[in-house]
């Protein structure tokens, strides 16, 4: 099915008859040219999807610029339970952690107890010294620099970095001696090490998740925007043709100033052309909205808007391509569990893939009804006229990155679509038909 294997393969499109597809590939096997062009196009996408794989990859492990690298409230978590361990040290007074925040300016992110938070004021210049660090450094040592010298008179006894995913620590923490200007115990030193050098460990893990799920929405974004590019060009030749009726109605105008009938008529057609370009362009607006693309926040979809305004996008597609389209939903479904938006783009992914195999003078279909295997879950049912789906190949139709389309496509769509359904609860699946084609079968959790 199109992105069921993300296919598009000629020997798909030309036709459901074994035996004529089995002759053209014998034909095909003799061709030494034409065999080659064909190891030049698996060569080539087969490149393609490593280097999505290698940036994805690179954007989530390497090391990037410290100034946008930010400690959220599970880092701070994991600073609070460290400086607790060191506060209970013999000799340690007070440990206090500096990170960056949002606008990258320096603040106290946890200290302990929480009154040593006022102890010293970060600074920026202070700040940029201290990130040059790479070891736990003592305060008490000589030849201390400026800035480590300040520190030291104003109490503190010793400072270590907390590295994290970028070639800059991601927090500073400081630790202040019961006794002022006395050198921590070399056992407290070595307990500090052990701490922040664990506290590393976990940051970095940390940072590591929170890119993730950057990454994570950064392509569910990019999916998005690939879909609508899709069918902009074809919209565009929608948009058009309201366009068209109020030109032509302007250019009348001046000619007939004095027809009443035609000024009623003028109103009648240009007020609704009006109102159908402001519908188009809102469905367009709302599919191409970045938002998260989980079911956190508490957002709920209403089913039937959000199957409204995606037929509204792709009715002009399935006309252009002579394909029938049915729907039949049922009334008064609930609410689901996930957001509208996350809903739009499973939807419109999945109509894209049906549409892009099913040959002119077939039809798709949309069955949207209570689940019959899962209580308080609602089914889409999505159907094609298409070639069907090899059984080899079921298995990695939803992996990112895999994908037998050798004219270009990133493999992404269906990946998205199932971790959409998997993040809202839900599960999704495909299957041949026995009247031909395929069907994605899709159960979503009602909102509780």
């Amino acid at each position: 099915m199109g992105e069921h294997v993300d296919s598009g393969a000629p020997s798909a499109r030309s036709g459901g008859h074994a035996r004529a597809t089995t002759t053209t590939t014998r034909r095909v096997t003799t061709d030494p040219h034409l065999n080659e062009d064909r190891r030049h196009q698996s060569r080539r996408a087969t490149t393609r999807r490593h280097a999505a794989e290698s940036a994805l990859l690179d954007a989530l492990l390497l090391p990037h610029d410290g100034s946008i690298e930010r400690v959220g409230s599970e880092g701070q978590t994991l600073l609070i339970r460290a400086l607790a361990r060191l506060e209970r040290q013999e000799d340690v007074g007070a440990a206090v952690a500096w990170a960056a925040g949002p606008d990258g300016t320096p603040k106290v992110l946890a200290a302990n107890p929480p009154e040593s938070a006022s102890r010293i004021q970060p600074t920026g210049e202070l700040y940029d010294v201290l990130l040059g660090l790479e070891r736990v450094q003592r305060l008490t040592d000589p030849k201390l620099g400026r800035e480590l010298s300040a520190l030291a008179v104003r109490g503190a006894s010793a400072v270590a970095p907390v590295a994290g995913l970028s070639t800059t620590p991601a927090a500073i923490v400081l630790v202040f001696a019961k006794k002022a200007g006395r050198p921590l115990r070399p056992r407290t030193v070595a307990v500090l090490t052990e701490v922040t050098a664990g506290l590393s460990r976990s940051m970095s893990t940390n940072l590591a998740l929170d890119r993730l799920g950057q990454l994570d929405e950064a392509v569910a974004q990019i999916d998005r925007q690939a879909s609508l590019g899709r069918l902009v060009s074809e919209i565009v030749h929608e948009i058009r043709n309201p366009l068209v009726s109020v030109k032509t109605f302007l250019q009348l105008l001046p000619e007939r100033l004095d027809d009443p009938e035609f000024h009623q008529n003028f109103r009648g057609v240009v007020g609704d052309e009006v109102q159908r370009l402001e519908r188009m362009l809102d469905d367009l607006l709302r599919h191409s909205s970045p938002r998260m693309s989980s079911s956190r926040g508490g957002e709920r979809a209403r089913i039937e808007e959000v199957i409204r305004t995606t037929l509204q996008l792709m009715s002009y597609r399935f006309r252009e391509q002579g394909v029938a389209f049915d729907s039949e939903i049922r009334s008064n479904l609930p609410v689901l569990g996930l957001p509208e938006d996350s809903l739009r783009q499973l939807l419109l992914n999945l109509l894209l893939n049906a549409s892009t195999i099913t040959p002119a003078g077939g039809s798709i279909s949309l069955r949207v009804d209570w689940s019959p295997t899962r209580a308080n879950h609602v089914e889409l049912k999505i159907a094609d006229d298409g070639p069907g789906i090899d059984a080899s190949l079921v298995g990695r139709i939803f992996e990112p990155f895999w994908t037998t389309r050798s004219e270009g496509g990133g493999g992404l769509g269906l990946a998205i679509c199932k971790r959409i359904v998997e993040d809202a609860g839900g599960e999704i699946e495909v299957h041949n038909r026995r009247e031909g084609g395929a069907c994605f079968r899709v159960d979503l959790p009602i909102a509780n």
